[in-house]
């Protein structure tokens, strides 16, 4: 996902998708609980650093971001783990 807006409207629904509360994916991307609350509300007025942050933390429990096409739009999904 390229653009910052595609790239929040999707945080609410990885969180979901990896089991974490707001408190668990702040103490994981090392940001507060406010900054998930106003990147889930897709606010403006949150700094290009703090999504990263939280799109790495994401990530980093297995959340794919997916990039819209013509066909579908953005998406979340989970890495299948090893067999």
């Amino acid at each position: 996902m390229d653009s910052t807006s595609e790239i929040m409207s999707a945080l609410r629904a990885a969180r979901a998708l990896a089991g974490l509360s707001q408190d668990e994916l702040a103490a994981l991307a090392g940001v507060s609980r406010q900054i998930i609350v106003r990147l889930e509300k897709g606010e403006s007025n949150v700094l290009v650093d703090a999504i990263e942050k939280v799109r790495d933390a994401l990530e980093g429990q297995g959340v794919v971001f997916i990039d819209g096409n013509a066909g579908h739009g953005p998406a979340v999904a989970m890495v299948r783990p090893d067999r």
